[in-house]
């Protein structure tokens, strides 16, 4: 953005003699002026802009020359076209290609509109000495001299440019500055006397004072001498930095200014290095994509900066539907206009952010309910320098998000000990975006070898749009799985046991919301009904092996109330997990259920060197009536792998870790080198019946091996194969990333 300049005082290099422009005026409208001023207070970053300004001016200069030439100094009659061109800038936004055509086109039209100045811009930069009135030897002969380089100044294009003049430089002098001023100014003066020098040399000696940024003021001077012409420099030093103010900044933190502008204070002002500072500021805007910049500095002969924000608000969101087929934008689809925007943190009145933009983006495609997302923002009507406004235009297009689905594929429940995966085939029928609220309705079956699952569940991932991202899940299963992790053989000498398994109706309700950065928190209610079956449906009552009941109530079911907290936390970098629970059982009736389970499991990821290691440890605990099914089982492959599902033992307390090294080989394909140990801790023998006892299982054991994993459509397959203590080695067939 270009703020129109309107006081000299923020840094001037006023290109006169004494003899004029001395008028009082505060700015001499000349090109170098402007140049300088937008040099320093445009945002220099915005390269685009900065040029297209230099050739804005650069058009103003050769416009004004074309029209004639005088003496005068005539800023108000510029101000019209400074606004008009500060008004087309205005409009630029961050995503906007700005053409050195545009600008040009509105430079065209404000000065077609606007009537001739008087220019000041001279060819001339130095009147010498026959412009010169300070100490020549006659002032009516330097009166008669200046006349006679004015009248020049303004003759006919076709005379030879006074820049191509050269002249005797006798002695060189700067004054209006002293101590370590007076040297910063000496220090970069590179003209020395008795040699001849051009105008434009002198010019460039000018730019080279002023460029130090210790002066707000340059002023040559020209004394003629028998030896030659005395050039004398007066300067104008910077007052002290006493304080600075802001305003504007709405978003930008007031520790940031202070931490940029405090080492200026108490100290002559460098322009140099308030345009550091400012630049610091910018760099915040830029650096966390905030549409905003730093569009006015002013400093007060008091010795207080003032610094003046713009940051663009969001006037409106407008939302657009785009034709899957067509192409075209509509108004309206088939999800609801408050679903989507209840996922954007970008809102009306707020300042605009390109990051936080990209934030919404992302949140409204993760729903699932749209194949692309986008953010177009375009300049707001009323929109000004002082107080940009955006609207931003969300252009989305839906998804299918309902059908029927048929398929087949493998269940990690596995057959029989657990080796290796069953088949299962799968029917489903799913709605993910339910009357376009967003809501998902899921029915399915799976059928397989060993266990069988029906499922229907209605899922509402914003309950009413509420503050706290509230979720409902309700659902109603009926599943029948394997217990051979528990009710299982565990050594090739035993008999097999008959085949167990355990089947349940369950309904619940769980909430869950998000409780900070990577944090989840969920809240669950639901009441089950369990039973132990053989493949045929009919009832089991005691353990063929140990002779212990399969149920905790004696009788032919289990039915238990639970209430189930859980704590979830994910690392930003996505390299860590940990997830804890906690599930009461409440005996709402005497034969009901009565106990505490508790349970912990992080992961972490390290990388080491080209290679990954993957740490997971977990354990649990429970207290209270434990039916055998309830139990926790150790071993198998998503445990401690060498051995079969639940080979290592089942317990009421257990403990389990595994480490995995990870080696990339050819694409898609990864090695893996794992060990896995885990114990049930001593407590065996306090399940119901000691099954684990009952099979002879160890209680504790460990495993190693290597593997292969693919990535695939349906998600990462796992082929491993694993050795533990007793040296038994098998096969593993596995779903997921990790055992």
């Amino acid at each position: 953005m270009l703020r129109k300049i309107e006081k000299g005082q923020r840094g001037r290099a006023t290109l006169s003699s004494p003899s004029s422009c001395d008028s009082g005026n505060p700015v001499c409208g000349n090109y170098f002026e402007f140049r300088c001023c937008v040099s320093r207070y445009v945002c220099e970053h915005n390269l685009i802009v900065l040029i297209a300004c230099i050739d804005m001016f650069s058009a103003i200069r050769k416009a004004r020359n074309s029209r004639g030439s005088d003496d005068g100094c005539h800023h108000e009659a510029k101000r019209p076209l400074l606004d008009r061109c500060a008004a087309a800038l205005a409009s630029i936004h961050h995503n906007t290609i700005v053409t050195f055509d545009r600008i040009n086109l509105h430079v065209t039209q404000a000065l077609a509109q606007q009537e001739p100045p008087t220019p000041s811009f001279r060819p001339s930069l130095l009147p010498l000495a026959s412009l010169s009135s300070s100490t020549s030897p006659s002032s009516d002969t330097a009166s008669k001299q200046q006349s006679t380089s004015q009248q020049k100044s303004s003759s006919s294009s076709s005379a030879a440019p006074k820049n191509d003049q050269r002249t005797l430089i006798s002695e060189i002098e700067i004054v209006g500055a002293d101590g370590s001023l007076k040297d910063a100014a000496e220090s970069v003066v590179t003209i020395r006397p008795n040699l001849v020098y051009s105008h434009q040399d002198i010019e460039d000696e000018l730019h080279r004072i002023f460029n130090t940024g210790w002066f707000s003021t340059v002023k040559p001077v020209a004394t003629d001498t028998r030896d030659g012409v005395k050039l004398t420099f007066h300067v104008t030093p910077n007052t002290e930095l006493r304080g600075f103010a802001a305003s504007g900044a709405n978003v930008l933190p007031q520790s940031v200014i202070q931490d940029a502008l405090s080492p200026l204070s108490g100290k002559t002002l460098n322009y140099n290095d308030l345009g550091n500072a400012i630049r610091k500021l910018n760099a915040w805007y830029e650096d966390r994509g905030v549409l905003g910049q730093i569009i006015d500095v002013e400093h007060s002969g008091s010795g207080v900066v003032e610094i003046k924000a713009a940051e663009a608000v969001v006037n409106r969101i407008d939302l657009k539907y785009i034709d899957k087929k067509t192409g075209e934008m509509r108004d309206e689809g088939r999800t609801q206009p408050q679903i989507i925007t209840r996922y954007m943190n970008t809102r009306p009145g707020r300042v605009y952010s390109l990051k936080e933009a990209q934030s919404d983006i992302s949140a409204v495609y993760a729903t699932g309910l749209f194949d692309d997302v986008s953010i177009r923002p375009q300049p707001a009507e009323g929109s000004t320098v002082d107080a940009p406004r955006v609207n931003l235009v969300m252009e989305v297009k839906e998804r299918k998000t309902g059908g029927l689905a048929a398929g087949g594929g493998i269940s990690a429940n596995g057959a029989a000990e657990g080796d290796l995966p069953g088949l299962i085939g799968t029917i489903s029928y799913s709605q993910r975006n339910l009357f376009g609220l967003g809501q998902r309705l899921v029915a399915s079956a799976e059928l397989g070898q060993v266990d069988s699952t029906f499922r229907i569940s209605h899922t509402d991932p914003w309950v009413k749009s509420d503050p706290y991202r509230t979720s409902r899940t309700i659902s109603a299963e009926n599943i029948k799985s394997s217990a051979v992790a528990i009710h299982g053989k565990a050594e090739d000498d035993l008999e097999g046991p008959a085949n167990v398994f355990v089947s349940r109706m369950i309904g619940g309700v769980e909430y869950g919301r998000p409780l900070g950065t990577g944090w989840q928190g969920s809240l669950g209610l639901s009441w089950q009904r369990a039973k132990v079956v053989d493949e045929h449906n009919r009832k089991l009552e005691v353990d063929p092996l140990s002779g212990g009941r399969l149920t905790f109530s004696n009788k032919d079911v289990d039915i238990m109330s639970l209430g189930t907290i859980r704590l979830a936390y994910t690392a930003p970098s996505g390299d860590g997990e940990l997830v804890t629970s906690m599930e009461q059982a409440v005996p709402l009736r005497e034969d009901w259920l009565n106990f505490n389970r508790l349970s912990v499991r992080g992961e972490k990821t390290v990388p080491v060197g080209p290679l990954r290691m993957w740490l997971c440890g977990k354990g649990g605990a429970i207290f209270g009536d434990l039916p055998p099914y309830e139990a926790f089982p150790i071993g198998g492959t998503n445990s401690v792998r060498g051995y079969g599902e639940g080979g290592v033992g089942s317990g009421r307390r257990f403990l389990a870790g595994s480490a995995e090294l990870h080696v990339p080989l050819v694409s898609p394909f990864e090695g893996t080198l794992f060990f896995d140990a885990g114990s049930d801790l001593d407590s065996g023998a306090s399940v119901q019946g000691d099954p684990a006892g009952a099979r002879n299982k160890p209680g504790k054991g460990y495993g190693y091996g290597a593997g292969v994993r693919i990535e695939t459509p349906i998600g990462p397959l796992r082929l491993e194969y694993g050795m533990n203590d007793r040296w038994q080695r098998r096969f593993h067939l596995g779903i997921g990333s990790h055992g």
